[in-house]
């Protein structure tokens, strides 16, 4: 059925009788989406917020021929060889905008991948195409789309698991795969170049099976390097990101750092111990269940004292630890008494 009628914007998608193949019918999408942004916003001279985003013609015109989610197109999925061509002509289409106003571009990546939103189904299978996106827009590179993927994660604030989903995924292809594969080195430029996404994975990518050297190995280069002051900023300055690292992360770079062979020569070392004093006050950095760990798994002999000493000292005197929490810690640990002294004075 065609769905046009009079005065449709839509004005040259194909009738379904000459309905064209992939990739020509993805091409044609995308050059719809490009024609009816721009028709909106030389309009209005800006974004035109939804009305593109919820043009229902449009919105079928990618249901059908982009994403090919359709009736009519159930017979003709795409295969693994498409599926990565659709990928890469998304990463050309908007490295092909990159020049132009950065709204227009968000503009764009709204009207492909937020279109269905509260659609179930259909928004959930371009979320999970976007998702995709990212991985290869790392290698392409296309750094333009995680720009965007960052503005939508701030936008959507924490309704939706979305970020850390887009994380994991990352991080199960370039820091989980075989270290002789270096693939965590095609990391390495985004904190020149995305830095906001950059926050996002420096806080959801951390766990226990995740901290691992080429983790550390990239986590490093970014908070050592020219923007690391502005991705330490939008961590402490996004409540979402703020929450979640404070409680979440933190203790495990605590843990790591106090555990690690590299004591004090470890470059994360010095960022950690920094961020007691440079942090906000509410959430205060969660050390405690670093601590928990010591004392309840029997692995307080592995810590370096002298690490764990720096950490308590500061955690106490940024308030990010009570006093009461340090002396019943002190209680349970085999700590040095040449550290307990200075650490109990601390009022």
């Amino acid at each position: 059925m065609d769905r046009r009628g009079p005065g449709s914007s839509v004005s040259s998608c194909p009738s379904p009788a000459r309905r064209q193949v992939f990739p020509a019918c993805a091409i044609e999408a995308l050059e719809q989406v490009t024609k009816i942004c721009g028709q909106q916003t030389q309009k209005w001279r800006g974004p035109a917020g939804a009305t593109a985003v919820r043009n229902n013609e449009l919105q079928h015109l990618l249901d059908n021929d982009l994403f090919f989610v359709s009736a009519r197109r159930r017979d003709l999925k795409l295969n693994p060889n498409q599926q990565f061509q659709l990928l890469a002509l998304l990463c050309e289409y908007f490295n092909e905008r990159s020049s132009e106003p950065r709204g227009h571009q968000y503009y764009y990546f709204e009207v492909i991948f937020c279109g269905r939103e509260g659609e179930g189904l259909l928004h959930d299978i371009r979320i999970s195409v976007l998702m995709n996106l990212c991985s290869l827009s790392i290698q392409y590179p296309c750094y333009s789309l995680l720009n965007h993927v960052s503005q939508w994660l701030h936008k959507i604030g924490s309704g939706k698991s979305y970020a850390q989903q887009i994380i994991n995924l990352l991080v199960d292809h370039f820091i989980m795969s075989p270290s002789d594969w270096n693939l965590h080195e095609h990391l390495l430029p985004l904190a020149d170049e995305v830095p906001e996404f950059v926050s996002y994975f420096v806080a959801y990518s951390v766990t226990k099976t995740t901290i691992r050297t080429a983790l550390i190995d990239v986590l490093a280069h970014w908070l050592t390097g020219a923007q690391s002051n502005r991705i330490i900023t939008f961590i402490k300055e996004t409540p979402t990101i703020t929450k979640y690292f404070a409680n979440n992360t933190f203790w495990l770079l605590v843990l790591y750092d106090c555990t690690s062979s590299f004591g004090s020569k470890s470059v994360l070392h010095g960022i950690t111990t920094m961020l007691y004093a440079d942090w906000v006050k509410t959430p205060p950095l969660n050390i405690k269940s670093a601590l928990e760990v010591f004392t309840t798994q029997g692995t307080e002999t592995k810590f370096n004292s002298q690490i764990l000493y720096y950490h308590l000292h500061f955690a106490r005197l940024s308030n990010c630890l009570s006093k009461k929490d340090l002396n019943e810690f002190l209680e349970h640990t085999s700590l040095e008494e040449k550290y307990r002294a200075p650490l109990q004075s601390i009022k």
